[in-house]
């Protein structure tokens, strides 16, 4: 409970049987000499852990939490125990340095703590030559180069001030199709926004069926032919402030697409900025109104970028080497011999 422990013979009996449980699965059963742990709630729990059983502890952060951001006075225990407990991190997997630098100010991170960089990427597959055709599936004409928003549409995602741009400054040489990893419901008010521009004939579909198969939403994916990459911070959570406005090669979506050669549309965060003028994936934007013209500049030299995007892939985002060296990490420095 990282609120509040009420001292009652049922709770102390309640936590000595956890603490039995846990001492006999990870030390009697496993000799476990390192636990792997992901964002603060687990940091907090591993730190736990520590106290009753001598482990290495690793800290694979991909969500980073600010106190000042809390708005929730009693959930600034969580910030206040991760800050506790990284001290005992030995070591910590972020996405990449910009990351790190914002992980380590807001943390309390030992000078022996040790970093590795592993990006939030798929492992490369091939694609599947099927005869899926998009074109037929949505009733897209075969003249428009596909835009793809796909994800949670949450509001840090855009989607609404994307919908804001049809019809005065959307191109319509292109046509936005428009995926939510979850079934939106009727009365969903972005799913009866979606519909009526669809009604007013709109270049938009809407594919509203989540994939359970990975190669199968890759497949998809690759059907299309620039992806948007979109993080507006806002305050509403700890999950959508800056923790997304330096997301950087923590997003899952912009990697998916450079593993594919979808040239991509992101925000102007530093990471991408960066990316862009060194490969030229796509386009950086400073808001929503900037993509009718970075659409265009993507479509004239359209296999320059999504060259760009592979070599991006194969260069920073391939994560087979990165877990290839926390795997040999851990064995050098946390494996006993048996």
């Amino acid at each position: 409970n990282f609120y509040s422990f009420y001292r009652r013979p049922y709770d102390f009996i309640k936590l000595l049987k956890q603490y039995y449980d846990i001492y006999k699965i990870l030390r009697i059963e496993n000799k476990v000499e390192a636990i792997v742990c992901v964002d603060p709630m687990g940091l907090v729990i591993a730190g736990r852990i520590r106290k009753l059983i001598n482990v290495k502890i690793i800290y694979a952060s991909f969500e980073i939490f600010f106190e000042d951001e809390f708005y929730i006075q009693k959930k600034k225990i969580i910030k206040t125990l991760e800050t506790k407990y990284s001290r005992k991190a030995d070591l910590v997997i972020i996405q990449d340095k910009k990351r790190e630098q914002l992980l380590r100010v807001v943390n309390n991170f030992s000078d022996k703590v040790k970093f590795l960089l592993i990006p939030v990427s798929p492992k490369k597959i091939d694609v599947s030559k099927n005869e899926y055709d998009i074109y037929s599936y949505l009733n897209i004409p075969n003249d428009k180069m596909i835009v793809v928003c796909s994800g949670t549409l949450q509001k840090w995602s855009g989607i609404n001030e994307i919908l804001n741009l049809f019809p005065d400054q959307w191109d319509n040489d292109f046509w936005l199709v428009i995926h939510s990893h979850y079934i939106l419901d009727e009365d969903d008010e972005l799913k009866k926004r979606i519909n009526t521009l669809i009604k007013k004939n709109m270049n938009i579909s809407f594919h509203n069926q989540p994939f359970y198969d990975y190669p199968d939403y890759a497949t998809f994916l690759s059907k299309c032919h620039i992806g948007i990459a979109a993080y507006f911070p806002n305050t509403i959570d700890i999950f959508a402030g800056k923790n997304i406005q330096e997301i950087g090669l923590s997003s899952g979506k912009f990697s998916t697409y450079m593993m594919l050669g979808i040239p991509a549309i992101t925000t102007s965060n530093s990471m991408y900025k960066m990316l862009n003028e060194r490969y030229d994936y796509g386009g950086t934007i400073d808001s929503i109104d900037d993509i009718p013209k970075v659409m265009k500049k993507i479509k004239n030299s359209y296999d320059k970028k999504a060259k760009g995007c592979k070599e991006i892939y194969d260069n920073e985002l391939d994560p087979v080497s990165r877990i290839d060296n926390l795997i040999e990490h851990i064995e050098k420095y946390y494996a006993k011999e048996v």
